[in-house]
């Protein structure tokens, strides 16, 4: 097992979990397979591929995206204990380049970040897996055009889009507390 894991805090339950998804390099960093991409995870650096082949870890009905596999070990290390079994979950990271994701589940949630990117991302995602298309425009001063409606950068949400649009998608959207990301937050709990 990657003592980087250990270092971060990781859970060991949340270690055998992801156990089959990732490599452990000989200097302790962590790669994880994107295709013939990689995204490769040490504490001095972490590198995310842009590339349309997603990493996958996990077969269960509840469906997590985000756009690294690390995002994804942090979340479940941070909040495994409201979901007991693990068989139940599915991870799935895009990278750096959404280029379309199609998931037969129902149960989906996204856990990008709580800036303006990440929540113009769960917009991007919940359109595209809900087969709408999203087109999203900066129009200066922090506005922002989004199916042809305006919204300020800090009234932006999936919810608040959504709402203004009269759709409902049923996909959920999680944010990491007093923290921009998931790995942020793990890092502030164990280092």
């Amino acid at each position: 097992m990657a003592v980087l894991f250990a270092k971060l805090g990781v859970p060991k339950n949340v270690r055998l979990f992801f156990e089959p998804f990732y490599q452990l390099l000989p200097d302790g960093s962590l790669l994880f397979p994107f295709g013939e991409e990689a995204e490769h995870f040490s504490l001095s650096f972490h590198q995310v591929p842009s590339t349309v082949i997603p990493w996958n870890a996990g077969n269960g009905p509840h469906v997590f995206i985000s756009h690294s596999a690390m995002e994804c070990i942090a979340f479940l290390s941070c909040y495994s204990h409201a979901y007991p079994v693990f068989g139940q979950l599915q991870f799935i990271a895009i990278g750096n380049y959404f280029n379309g994701l199609q998931v037969s589940s129902s149960k989906v949630a996204l856990l990008f970040g709580r800036d303006i990117l990440g929540r113009l991302t769960d917009i991007k995602v919940s359109t595209s897996l809900r087969n709408r298309g999203a087109p999203i425009f900066y129009c200066g001063e922090e506005l922002f055009d989004i199916s042809g409606q305006t919204f300020n950068a800090s009234e932006l949400s999936l919810n608040a889009f959504e709402t203004l649009l009269g759709v409902r998608s049923g996909i959920r959207t999680i944010k990491p507390r007093g923290f921009n990301t998931f790995l942020e937050q793990l890092k502030h709990q164990n280092l």
